[in-house]
């Protein structure tokens, strides 16, 4: 009889934690939201969306190595600061804004998203 009842015990208390474990693992985070408002000093979505396609575009360019016999390190380090003065932002505030937009990776994939948009858009105005 024992034996049973401990039985019935482990069944029932099994689904049960399994259940407290999804309700706690559910708690809502502001960070999985997709729509998020950054805090001062964070760049807003659209600023940071069109900065970084224009930083992704400079990457590939770097990649091709379109800056040839040059001194690549330099020569990325000025067109940075080219682009984050385009965009009157600092290096600091850049650095702070990419790390806040990546610490909300379901809003981040959204970004991303935009990003790619922003580069097809570049490249379609450029064939014009």
């Amino acid at each position: 009889m024992l034996v049973s009842v401990s039985r019935s015990i482990d069944r029932i208390s099994i689904p049960a934690i399994l259940i407290v474990f999804m309700v706690v693992g559910c708690v809502d985070d502001p960070r999985d939201l997709a729509t998020v408002n950054p805090p001062e000093g964070i760049m807003v979505r659209s600023e940071f969306v069109d900065l970084m396609a224009e930083i992704q575009i400079l990457e590939g360019a770097a990649k091709i190595r379109v800056f040839r016999n040059d001194d690549v390190k330099k020569r990325l380090g000025e067109a940075y600061f080219k682009i984050f003065e385009k965009h009157s932002v600092s290096s600091e505030e850049f650095d702070k804004s990419h790390t806040w937009w990546w610490e909300h990776p379901v809003a981040m994939k959204g970004v991303l998203l935009e990003i790619t948009e922003k580069i097809s858009q570049i490249e379609s105005e450029k064939k014009e």
